[in-house]
């Protein structure tokens, strides 16, 4: 099991996994609709998303909290660098990444330890303020991304008319030609071969 499922169990950071999913699918098919990508990389971003989260949020509670804030943004880095090759798709990353971030803030707030008197010999457990209000605008940020984005979806609209540059987020510049991947297809007898 990975640390976040041994804290907070299996159906949770499987949500996480799921809506993260989603979420990165959902700005994947806002940004490329005449390009189909498929795998995981949106919901394993959303992994990613949590675990950071997790960290800013649960801040008391981590030992190594420099360390683990130093591997997560190399790792983040390095997967985002790696989305502009070919064939891979930074906006199911970002979209995923974001999903998670802000799921982790409404579902993974783990209660802070306080002293009750002087000689530390009895303690309670309480929610923070900030910890409150991160859960509120996080919920609320997730849920006008996911109907927005479902919404704009149905309504066939391409993000790409609203933003001239994004499609540098997913390629790098050699590779951005329009028009670099092609689709053929022929058919012999009752089969149809698509390449």
């Amino acid at each position: 099991q990975i640390p976040l499922e041994k804290k907070f169990g299996f159906v949770r950071i499987g949500l996480v996994y799921v809506i993260s999913g989603l979420g990165g699918n959902l700005l994947c098919v806002l940004f490329l609709h005449s390009i189909i990508y498929v795998g995981a990389s949106g919901a394993i971003f959303g992994l990613l998303g949590v675990m950071l989260s997790d960290l800013l949020t649960n801040w008391k509670m981590h030992t190594h909290k420099f360390d683990e804030m130093l591997i997560l943004v190399v790792i983040i880095v390095l997967d985002l660098a790696l989305g502009t090759f070919p064939f891979g798709s930074n906006f199911s990353n970002i979209g995923g990444f974001t999903s998670g971030f802000l799921l982790g803030f409404v579902i993974l707030t783990r209660r802070q330890h306080h002293w009750l008197n002087l000689n530390k010999s009895n303690t309670s457990q309480k929610q923070e303020s900030y910890q409150y209000a991160l859960r509120i605008i996080s919920f609320v940020l997730l849920s006008v991304g996911l109907v927005g984005g479902g919404v704009l979806f149905f309504k066939g609209v391409d993000l790409n008319d609203y933003c001239s540059w994004c499609h540098y987020i997913t390629c790098a510049p050699p590779s951005c030609k329009p028009g670099y991947i092609s689709c053929e297809d022929y058919q012999i007898g009752n089969k149809l071969n698509v390449t």
